[in-house]
């Protein structure tokens, strides 16, 4: 069945409006599975780096579930990140979770610096897939722990209906908005099979995990 034509969304969160409204979405079973996952392939103690970190969320979970992991957790918006900090100052995790303002396609990080990298449904955003993979892989020590989530661009637009019904049924106007815009904007696993065997991840995983998500993962050795 042929896709339907994907809708790329804006690379960045740039506006307060869109980081408050995302931040207040109810993300909590999406995310709990995610911190699963991360637990299951490795990415749950040494140094870590989580791509694209929204309002902070996922570290702030990894964190509370064990003990020896460390967080780095990059942005490029301004917006989200001014949320996660308070987020991650209020939960008293200040010392476990450093929050910067970085690029996915240019992380400003040594070769193999990191013992795990991980990211939340960020890959539809971003405007260069392939360099993103590369230095996802470039940033991560031989044996490290991989583990990437993104949404799945449904093949039809009464697919996207259904999907947005199901999980943002009493989300506002607004949020039910970006969220139909991030299925449009997302890719197929065919596509993600493409740009990893382009930017030498051709050794992950990648499957679907649920009815919207894909999962892309190296375990830890």
């Amino acid at each position: 069945m042929t896709p339907m034509q994907r809708v790329p969304e804006v690379e960045c969160m740039g506006s307060t409006e869109e980081a408050r409204e995302y931040a207040a979405m109810d993300h909590t079973e999406a995310n709990e599975s995610f911190v699963q996952a991360l637990l299951q392939h490795g990415c749950d103690r040494g140094d870590l780096l989580d791509i694209g970190t929204g309002p902070g969320d996922i570290p702030l979970l990894l964190v509370q579930k064990t003990k020896d992991a460390e967080v780095t957790a990059i942005d490029l918006s301004d917006e989200m990140l001014k949320i996660a900090r308070l987020k991650v100052a209020h939960a008293g995790h200040s010392l476990r979770i450093r929050l910067m303002h970085a690029d996915a396609k240019g992380l400003p990080f040594a070769d193999r610096h990191f013992d795990g990298v991980f990211s939340n449904t960020i890959l539809h955003h971003v405007s260069d897939p392939v360099a993103y993979f590369r230095d996802a892989r470039r940033v991560l020590r031989d044996g490290g722990a991989l583990v990437i989530r993104d949404l799945v661009r449904p093949a039809k637009e009464a697919e996207v209906d259904a999907l947005v019904d199901r999980y943002a049924a009493s989300a506002t106007a607004y949020a039910r908005g970006l969220f139909r815009a991030s299925l449009i904007a997302a890719y197929t696993i065919d596509e993600v099979r493409d740009f990893m065997a382009q930017s030498g991840l051709a050794d992950a995983s990648v499957e679907m995990t649920s009815d919207r998500h894909m999962t892309i993962w190296i375990d830890r050795r």
